[in-house]
């Protein structure tokens, strides 16, 4: 009796313990300061609310609190996983008539997601799989790797089921006239190597793939072997008839045999096109495109339009389709903290710097420290040896395509118009655009108005600091008496010509040579690009001077 009651009084407060717990976790608090710290194994910081815990798992998949916690702390990285990835795993289980007391006999198969789970279940069907159990699921690649006699033996595949002409009768839309069935009777051979014999027997036939093609794509898309030959007959076909690509193509882009038919036609049917482009053109151009999902294109694309950024300059970087809708909001967001990509917002190829902003914020740091101004979008994104042979130039210019744009924009005036004037100044393209930015903004805030700024327009390549000292001396007295003017003081004049007088005062100083653009801190040597750059090519090694005048003097006419 005494030993029933211990017992009783174990499993009581083991209980009640347990209790507390799921309680505990009902009622934890959501304020952002309350959050837990984010597990080592996932590297991100996650809410209470999109966590994993034993409450959220058995109320949502079912079983109970106990067994949960059971089994999160025996796989603590099932804590990584996304509710929303969860959801989909467990969903796909349910439809292929697996239950939650299948589920927990394995936890650790939620870790997967949804379409790998379908992909791995329709494979063993094809193989002749009966009774597909969780466990089986799970240890999929184990199982691939066996001998069909093997199998049989334990009753995964009957006795009766001949697997390679199973197998071959897969692929519906060609004859394997190259694959000899009384050749792969041998069952002592394991699946995997049935498999894709069978597969290179259809690439063959379907792609005309030569050994190095076959070689090649098991080399670098190993992952293909694991795809059902449904799948793989599915995209091929798919790919072939509706965006016309011929068999060369696919060989050049073999990845696109891993991709999912299914999420191609949602990506046809509710992207139909970008900015008028017909999404099938886009798909042909950037096949990568095809890999991702449907609801990520879409969310990129919003993420794109939120930001204020037209659907055009997706055209122009489709790259940026190619990364994860996250990735891409964070890049974006960040492009609003840093002011020379911020400068560059209304550009229509800003999305490269979306696209190549790891590489674009090692080069903005690394000519920072050279004390480079002027990085164009183009040296930012560029291939590595543009890169290098602007840096060993040692030419701190642009082209002043970034600034006519930006003009462009916030002037609302033609751009070939804005270069034609500009221009006029020979040392306008030694100017950064956020330069410009920064006295545009300035000249505002002194209550200029756009088109006045525009009639003056070569004011903005001029330090701010000389143009608050100008209109700070023309508020003297004695400066309209030294200039000669027919008004009594600064207040008479127009807008416009106040700045007219702005930039003749600043050049007087230069004798209208242009140079009243260069500060001090602009016209030093730059450092010894050897020492710097050891690991750039030699043929690129150039010692030059940043901030210099060009070396032949070009006659003034913006005045």
């Amino acid at each position: 009796m005494l030993r029933t009651s211990q017992s009783q009084a174990q499993l009581l407060s083991r209980g009640c313990v347990y209790l507390a717990r799921g309680l505990a976790a009902l009622n934890k608090p959501s304020n952002k300061g309350d959050n837990p710290k984010p597990s080592k194994s996932s590297g991100l910081e996650r809410t209470t609310e999109d966590s994993l815990n034993p409450s959220y798992l058995a109320r949502t998949l079912g079983s109970n609190y106990r067994t949960w916690a059971q089994a999160l702390e025996k796989h603590p990285e099932l804590k990584t996983v996304k509710r929303k990835d969860l959801l989909n795993s467990y969903h796909t289980l349910k439809s292929l008539n697996y239950s939650v007391d299948d589920i927990v006999t394995k936890p650790m198969i939620i870790y997967y997601n949804a379409s790998t789970l379908a992909n791995r279940h329709s494979v063993l069907i094809e193989c002749g799989f009966q009774n597909i159990t969780i466990p089986t699921l799970f240890k999929y690649v184990t199982v691939i790797n066996k001998p069909i006699d093997m199998l049989k033996a334990h009753n995964c595949i009957p006795y009766d089921v001949n697997v390679p002409e199973r197998l071959m009768k897969c692929f519906t839309t060609v004859q394997l006239n190259n694959f000899h069935l009384q050749e792969h009777l041998d069952e002592s051979v394991t699946l995997k190597t049935l498999r894709q014999n069978l597969l290179n027997a259809y690439l063959r036939e379907r792609l005309q793939m030569e050994d190095a093609d076959l070689q090649k794509l098991w080399r670098v898309y190993g992952r293909v072997r694991h795809k059902s030959f449904r799948s793989v007959q599915d995209i091929v076909e798919l790919l072939t008839t509706v965006f016309k690509f011929p068999a060369e193509r696919l060989r050049k882009n073999s990845f696109l045999l891993h991709g999912d038919a299914d999420n191609v036609r949602r990506i046809l049917k509710e992207i139909p096109t970008i900015n008028d482009q017909d999404i099938r053109d886009i798909g042909y151009r950037r096949p990568k495109i095809l890999m991702s999902t449907c609801d990520g294109l879409k969310q990129t694309l919003e993420h794109v339009k939120s930001f204020g950024i037209k659907e055009d300059a997706v055209l122009r970087c489709l790259e940026v389709l190619t990364l994860g809708p996250d990735t891409v909001f964070e890049r974006l967001r960040d492009l609003n903290e840093i002011e020379q990509f911020q400068v560059l917002g209304s550009n229509p190829r800003v999305l490269r710097l979306v696209h190549y902003q790891n590489k674009a914020r090692l080069r903005l740091d690394y000519l920072n420290q050279l004390r480079v101004r002027c990085a164009s979008l183009h040296i930012l994104s560029c291939g590595s040896e543009a890169f290098a042979k602007f840096a060993r130039d040692g030419s701190d210019r642009t082209k002043g395509r970034d600034i006519v744009i930006y003009l462009g924009n916030i002037l609302e005036k033609d751009e070939q118009l804005l270069r034609n004037v500009l221009s006029r100044h020979p040392n306008w393209c030694h100017i950064p655009v956020l330069h410009i930015k920064q006295c545009l903004e300035y000249l505002q805030s002194k209550k200029f108005k756009l088109e006045d700024i525009f009639r003056n327009i070569h004011l903005l390549l001029y330090p701010i600091k000389r143009i608050e000292e100008k209109l700070l001396l023309l508020q003297t007295p004695e400066i309209m008496e030294e200039l000669q003017l027919p008004v009594p003081n600064v207040h008479a004049l127009e807008n416009s010509e106040i700045l007219t007088l702005i930039l003749y005062l600043i050049e007087s100083e230069f004798h209208f040579t242009g140079d009243g653009i260069w500060t001090e801190q602009h016209t030093h040597h730059v450092e010894n690009f050897n020492n710097l750059l050891p690991d750039f090519p030699e043929s690129l090694n150039k010692v030059y001077k940043y901030g210099v005048k060009p070396a032949e003097k070009l006659s003034v006419h913006y005045l």
